[in-house]
């Protein structure tokens, strides 16, 4: 069960059926994703791993579900419905069927593995000429259809970075661990060149931004700062000067072309007229995806933001809230679990801890990539959930088994004395 679910994740993020459309008259992803429900349903075992994170995650589809039902505005919606409910119906998948420790590691590892290869290929059609340009500069651009801008495009990359640091940690054996590191290492290298490569400010902040807290979050805090110091002015200079001027206008927006800064007064609208529609609507929004019929730019929001309660008012707001709460909670609980297993089992891995802290750190970066652009119906977000849900729950378990065997132990030892 667990390797059909690593490929209905490859078949929704390479999304091969847009990249050829002959796929795409198939059905292909309907049809698997039908499959591996009727296989769930009626030949695996079923059992559902328990967490606070389920709470949020049915508010929040709570919260979608109403404000496209008390709406009008059906044309976007559906779409946005329907997409959701295909990400919703996958999560659904994960809680079912992904109990321990094995399928976990193979989850999270395949998920890495197949964003590898779609970086790969986006990477490789880029270099043989496909690309947009936009603010004076060729852009790279992802190789499917529905998330292939060069922002969205370059927030899935930055967004799928906190899990190669679980697989780093992974593997025991000496081959193995040199494998998995050395892939590691080429899946980081992609990434940076790709989100380079885009053209976006965002995902370059955010990048940054992921280097700097990975760097100290890790033991080795003040080496891989100082390997970061020294490597940021070579990667600077080996880049083109088009690209270099793009990612100044960061601080400087005199060194872009104008639409440059027109790009950011876009976001700026896009809060106020997510204020604007709160104002109207302050209980469920305006509906998933009404943003662009009520800007007066008629852009997405690209702001989460002014997305969120523009389209799902007060409720979804919460939603999101609820769901960032219960992200931190969980890395919280978890370091808690960790201190006392690592102090019952000294070759404990911490495996489970780092699965839970990229969930965390790639909240905050949902959260930073949030204020330049609409995120809030990413797969990110319940996928990852799904993902700490379960390395919480085995972990908690773990910790429990190890407290319990002491115990017994204690117990034993006293017994034998008197």
């Amino acid at each position: 069960m667990i390797f059909l679910l690593v490929g209905y994740m490859w078949l929704f993020v390479h999304r091969p059926f847009e990249v050829w459309p002959i796929l795409g008259t198939l059905h292909i992803e309907r049809v698997y994703i039908y499959s591996v429900m009727a296989f769930c349903l009626f030949f695996h075992h079923k059992s559902i791993t328990p967490n606070r994170v389920v709470y949020p995650l049915l508010t929040l589809i709570f919260a979608i579900l109403l404000s496209d039902y008390m709406n009008d505005f059906l044309a976007l919606g559906n779409k946005v419905i329907e997409d959701w409910s295909k990400i919703v119906t996958f999560v659904v998948l994960i809680f079912l069927s992904v109990r321990g420790e094995k399928e976990l590691k193979i989850l999270t590892t395949g998920f890495v593995i197949v964003f590898f290869l779609y970086m790969l290929h986006s990477y490789y059609e880029f270099r043989c000429g496909r690309y947009v340009s936009r603010m004076g500069i060729n852009r790279m651009i992802g190789i499917d259809e529905a998330m292939n801008d060069p922002n969205s495009y370059g927030g899935s990359v930055v967004l799928s970075l906190p899990f190669i640091v679980p697989l780093w940690v992974l593997a025991k054996n000496i081959f193995l661990k040199i494998m998995t590191r050395v892939f590691c290492a080429c899946f980081f290298i992609l990434a940076v060149i790709c989100v380079i490569c885009t053209g976006s400010r965002g995902s370059m902040v955010g990048l940054v931004f992921f280097i700097i807290l990975t760097c100290l979050m890790s033991k080795y805090r003040k080496q891989l700062l100082l390997a970061f110091i020294v490597i940021v002015p070579i990667v600077w200079l080996t880049m083109d000067a088009s690209l270099q001027n793009r990612y100044l206008t960061i601080i400087d927006p005199s060194k872009g072309p104008a639409n440059a800064q027109e790009s950011t007064e876009g976001r700026i609208e896009g809060v106020r007229t997510g204020i604007r529609l709160f104002k109207k609507s302050p209980v469920y929004g305006f509906g998933p995806g009404s943003s662009v019929k009520y800007s007066p730019l008629k852009l997405q929001a690209h702001n989460l933001f002014g997305q969120v309660i523009g389209e799902l008012g007060a409720i979804g707001l919460f939603s999101y809230i609820f769901l960032c709460f219960m992200f931190t909670i969980n890395y919280l609980a978890a370091k808690y679990y960790w201190k006392i297993s690592s102090s019952l089992e000294i070759d404990s891995s911490p495996y489970y801890l780092v699965v839970i802290r990229a969930v965390f750190v790639a909240s905050l970066l949902l959260l930073l990539l949030g204020l330049g652009a609409h995120n809030a119906f990413r797969y990110n977000w319940v996928w990852y959930a799904a993902f700490q849900a379960i390395a919480v729950g085995v972990l908690k378990k773990k910790t429990e088994e190890l407290v319990l065997q002491r115990e017994k132990l204690r117990h034993k030892i006293l017994n034998g004395i008197h």
